[in-house]
């Protein structure tokens, strides 16, 4: 399915769309309380917060930078998404029963950054590494499986020109 052919630069120009359409998507989706579940964990809870990075079309200088726990309810949220603005950078939280991963999440290079992972102290270095590796492994697969929920949506046209309307109703409240 995927273009195996296509240099690294040809496959930014190609797919770089589909970061901020994602983050976007998540942004929405958490607003209204309705992130698509993962398959492997239908009870994990998805936040949003600041540091939050909007920008527009290409050539649009204009960006919109919003800060703290509560950025994802600041009317500029609304506004951004009104002017037609994508997310591009924020920090995501994924609860999964008692485990909190926490991380910032650049959406035009998928890069994952200060993560947070849920391993408790131990005192066995090798355990504790272990275990850090199994955490990370297990977001991965979280963040996976949201972008495979987005992918369905994203790749169905008429299901992305619905959901493009939903953004629509949000921002104008």
């Amino acid at each position: 399915m995927a273009e195996t052919n296509l240099s690294p630069l040809e496959a930014y120009e190609k797919y770089a769309a589909l970061g901020p359409d994602f983050l976007t998507f998540l942004l929405v989706r958490i607003l209204e309380e309705d992130v698509p579940p993962p398959p492997s964990e239908p009870g994990l809870k998805v936040d949003i917060q600041g540091p939050m990075l909007f920008t527009g079309d290409e050539g649009e200088a204009r960006k919109v930078t919003l800060a703290g726990e509560e950025a994802a309810g600041a009317p500029e949220v609304l506004s951004a998404l009104r002017q037609g603005k994508r997310l591009r950078r924020a920090k995501l939280i994924l609860t999964a029963v008692t485990d909190t991963y926490a991380f910032a999440l650049d959406a035009d290079t998928f890069d994952l950054k200060g993560i947070k992972l849920p391993v408790p102290p131990i005192p066995d270095l090798d355990e504790y590494l272990s275990m850090r590796v199994q955490s990370t492994q297990r977001l991965l697969q979280l963040v996976d499986e949201l972008f495979e929920n987005f992918l369905e949506v994203r790749l169905t046209p008429a299901e992305w020109k619905s959901e493009l309307a939903r953004w629509k109703k949000l921002a104008k409240g």
